[in-house]
């Protein structure tokens, strides 16, 4: 039997929530420094997919949801060109164990895509498409910020997320 929680039990039990940063991930000082100023729990740890996800009472979100955080544009642009076969793969993986993942890229936008606001030569018609198709292929969410909120959104991402699943009684 799943057990419900109250809604006092699901205040609680988020006032524990960690944030997981991959080991691996870099630059990310001033998201640390978000949590740090905002007291969220963080704590590196390596995962197997994406950069950022969350734990909760010893169980980890990790399997069920993830961030993929990229600096800009341009190293999407990479991701989409040299490392392509690398970062589907992380997706592939990601889809095939029902996790979900929201890609999460500072700096850009819609708008600075269709502009070419960008070094890479890829062009806007080329990026968007693989966009656009992984959007649809690996069911990700893309959402685009200033790197003074990374930190916010990563930290309501995976507390609205568990708190669903907390509410849920998983």
């Amino acid at each position: 039997m799943i057990k419900k929680y109250t809604d006092k039990e699901i205040a609680d039990k988020l006032k524990n929530l960690t944030i997981i940063c991959d080991t691996r991930e870099q630059v990310n000082g001033h998201i640390l420094g978000y949590f740090d100023n905002h007291k969220v729990a963080h704590k590196p740890q390596k995962l197997d997919i994406g950069d950022y996800s969350a734990e909760i009472d010893g169980y980890t979100l990790e399997h069920d949801v993830v961030i993929e955080r990229k600096a800009n544009i341009d190293e999407l642009a990479g991701n989409f060109t040299v490392d392509r076969a690398r970062f589907e793969d992380e997706f592939i993986r990601a889809k095939a164990n029902g996790t979900k993942v929201f890609l999460l890229i500072e700096n850009g936008s819609f708008s600075k895509i269709n502009s070419h606001d960008y070094i890479s030569k890829l062009k806007p018609q080329s990026l968007l498409a693989s966009l656009y198709a992984w959007m649809a292929r690996y069911n990700i969410t893309v959402t685009f910020c200033e790197p003074d909120q990374t930190g916010q959104i990563i930290y309501g991402i995976l507390y609205y997320y568990a708190r669903e699943q907390l509410m849920k009684g998983k």
